[in-house]
């Protein structure tokens, strides 16, 4: 048991993520400068920047200078893309929870998971209710299921074999074309996939043609059917569109 704070069995990984911070103040080192900062010996300097360069995380600069590639960018880009849609999809999931009367949700995908990361609950006695970080498997509700649409076929065949090795043969093809029907429309419906008598409707947020999200309205059945789901399913597909836009007006330096 850890008394420090710091998560024991991972003194390495955390010495290279140090070696890494200290480009946060410095744009290049050298080994000897990494060595000295970060107190380890120049060996072990070598090993982690050896392994930094691997990843394509450093590069060499000439003069013994290492300096962060572009591929750091990328992902300071995700972050803060990340950050843009969860300001901005906050009004968006409240004009929604109040122009459909239910519980309005922002789902993004996180490894092979679904992962609630933003929620508006309804005003109703009887609602839906999800906790913000609760995670949900890929292939189940209409929010999930829009983001593993998005994998293209190999990737969803990888998952399917990895999450749900039952489903094999005829019924996989057949879950597989369903998700690519289904992206062919404005939005995806699920019945009592997660639990017994919910509806929800989903739709996909995109940037830079992307799917980077998807907002989803949740409630009881016995309220979402027929003219109902029709006309939830086409406010979803729209907020889902407004917010793609928002999105997209980001210089792609602040994404």
């Amino acid at each position: 048991m850890a008394t420090s704070g710091k998560t024991p069995g991972v003194d390495s990984a955390r010495r290279v993520l140090n070696v890494l911070m200290l480009f946060e103040e410095r744009p290049s080192l050298t080994v000897e400068e990494i060595a000295s900062l970060v107190e380890i010996s120049i060996p072990s300097a070598y090993r982690y920047v050896s392994l930094l360069r691997e990843l394509a995380l450093v590069a060499e600069a000439g003069g013994g200078h290492y300096v962060l590639t572009t591929r750091v960018l990328a992902l300071a880009q995700s972050v803060n893309t990340s950050t843009h849609l969860r300001l901005e999809g906050e009004a968006v999931l409240e004009e929604l929870r109040q122009s459909t009367g239910e519980t309005a949700l922002l789902i993004e995908r996180s490894g092979d998971y679904a992962t609630c990361t933003a929620i508006r609950e309804s005003d109703m006695t009887v609602r839906i209710s999800y906790a913000p970080g609760e995670i949900l498997p890929l292939h189940r509700g209409a929010g999930a299921r829009v983001l593993l649409a998005s994998q293209g076929e190999p990737w969803i065949r990888r998952y399917l074999g990895r999450m749900v090795p039952s489903l094999q043969g005829g019924q996989l093809d057949n879950f597989v074309e369903a998700l690519q029907v289904q992206q062919r429309q404005p939005f995806a419906i699920s019945r009592a996939e997660l639990d017994d008598g919910v509806c929800a409707v989903a739709a996909p947020v995109f940037v830079g043609g992307q799917v980077v999200a998807s907002l989803s309205v949740a409630g009881p059945e016995y309220r979402i059917q027929h003219d109902a789901l029709e006309k939830i399913g086409k406010q979803v597909h729209q907020a889902a569109n407004d917010l793609s836009a928002s999105l997209n007006q980001f210089p792609k330096s602040e994404r």
